[in-house]
């Protein structure tokens, strides 16, 4: 099999950093990008394929406290913070995904999440409790109700936790990891210069291995530094196809480094760069 190269990189633009991403289950991922210095946050939506900007939009009421929250089917959802040191969820914005136009607006209640074409949201009183679901893509309010209900937005919210199983995501790899006998040699060889403290993280596609582990690269100023490494291995024949150096000088563990859709890796580098890397040719 041959070695894997990326299929396309997004660079974020000066002084901004990559702060989150976020796939749609069809064709497009949405990178949220803050200027920590300016304190203003801006959204790019990129095509799944080939990494070109579809749409930017940073003109929103509030330039800093804001942040992607969910996304359902083509719609992403914006939720203000209500103020900066009560990290709960305020104004909420419905944005198409293929155009970025905002759909509608509402500071009512606070998200909760979507799905399946409704938004669910909630008002906190001081001695009650009011649900709200609204049509996702029009931002009509269609019921609401109290406390009664509670027990059935539960089901619903593990309902929407099923529904994002199309974002595959590593796990902490010990005895107890779903592919531990298929990829425990792998592992053993390929990260024999891991930091023990923090086990690698593992996602087992087919006869590939994805492989996230951080290396101890002693003190510097006083602080203990760190390196975060992605591995892709073939398991059937040992062979290393790609490896990268997520971020090269880290004060603290970072897990999640990568999410696989479909075919597609995704994975940010030094919070700079977005690099997707597409598998199915390999597997």
């Amino acid at each position: 099999m041959k070695k894997i190269k990326p299929m396309w990189v997004f660079k974020s633009y000066k002084d901004y950093k990559i702060w989150k991403i976020f796939p749609t289950r069809h064709d497009k991922i949405l990178c949220e990008l803050r200027d920590l210095n300016k304190r203003v946050t801006s959204f790019v939506c990129l095509s799944i394929y080939n990494g070109n900007k579809i749409w930017e939009k940073s003109d929103f009421e509030e330039p800093w406290w804001i942040q992607i929250a969910d996304v359902d089917d083509d719609i992403f959802f914006l939720c203000e913070f209500k103020r900066p040191d009560l990290p709960a969820q305020g104004k909420t914005y419905a944005v198409s995904s293929s155009s970025g136009e905002v759909l509608w607006k509402d500071d009512e209640f606070d998200f909760m999440f979507a799905l399946d074409g409704r938004v669910y949201g909630v008002r906190n009183l001081i001695d009650s409790r009011f649900y709200f679901v609204v049509d996702a893509r029009t931002g009509e309010i269609l019921e609401t109700y109290g406390d009664e209900k509670a027990e059935e937005i539960n089901e619903l919210r593990n309902e929407k936790i099923k529904s994002m199983e199309f974002i595959e995501t590593s796990i902490s790899f010990d005895e107890y990891h779903p592919d531990y006998e298929t990829a425990k040699g792998l592992v053993d060889s390929f990260v024999n210069d891991g930091d023990p403290r923090f086990p690698p993280e593992v996602l087992v596609k087919e006869n590939i291995s994805l492989i996230n582990y951080h290396i101890a690269r002693g003190v510097k100023a006083g602080s203990e530094r760190f390196k975060n490494v992605l591995k892709i291995v073939e398991i059937n024949t040992g062979k290393l196809l790609y490896q990268d150096v997520l971020y090269d000088d880290l004060s603290f563990f970072i897990p999640d480094a990568f999410f696989c859709k479909d075919d597609f890796v995704f994975y940010v580098r030094e919070q700079i760069e977005l690099i997707a890397i597409k598998l199915r040719c390999q597997i």
